[in-house]
């Protein structure tokens, strides 16, 4: 998955961040940083989940890819956090799920887009800030052609040999020059 790229997808879209987006490893890196102004939004990688193969002679699996958004909301104007909690979280989620359900990143092996896998309150919220993560997710399929390939030996010609018992007759036939 191509955070770069959802990051990207956030800044145009949800327009609620005035660009305020930016990816971080983890979430002690996004809530140390104190240099995007609130609402502000942090796009962080999350776990795959493998499904079992799905063939016996090759490789389709299905993966369960996840990353999460955190937002960073203004809590200085309310103490109690509740005008940030309920009016400025609605108003994000409203922005995100705009620019996040449904896409299809080009680079993604996906049948359908990204859907909201979960969201919730982040850490504990002070005076200044509150936090709340928002999870999506998207089932890429993966095969064979994903894995390694190892160099085949060149095919350079064919030989058929076709006998029929009930007649005397035989058919022979070469292929060559099959790189051309």
């Amino acid at each position: 998955m191509n955070i770069d790229a959802i990051i990207t997808q956030i800044k145009k879209y949800a327009h609620v961040f005035n660009g305020n987006v930016a990816g971080a490893a983890e979430y002690a890196l996004a809530n140390d940083t104190t240099w995007l102004t609130p609402p502000c939004a942090f796009v962080i990688p999350l776990e795959d989940e493998p499904d079992e193969n799905q063939v016996q002679n090759g490789l389709v699996q299905s993966v369960k890819e996840t990353f999460g958004v955190i937002v960073f909301l203004d809590n200085s104007t309310d103490r109690r956090g509740q005008s940030s909690s309920t009016i400025a979280v609605s108003d994000v989620k409203k922005s995100l799920f705009s620019a996040v359900l449904n896409w299809k990143p080009t680079d993604m092996n996906v049948s359908q887009g990204f859907r909201y896998a979960r969201g919730g309150l982040l850490g504990d919220p002070n005076r200044a800030r509150l936090a709340w993560q928002f999870d999506f997710a998207a089932d890429v399929t993966i095969s064979w052609q994903e894995g390694f390939l190892p160099d085949a030996v060149p095919l350079n010609e064919i030989d058929l040999e076709f006998e029929n018992d009930s007649t005397p007759v035989s058919i022979e036939a070469r292929v060559t020059d099959l790189q051309s």
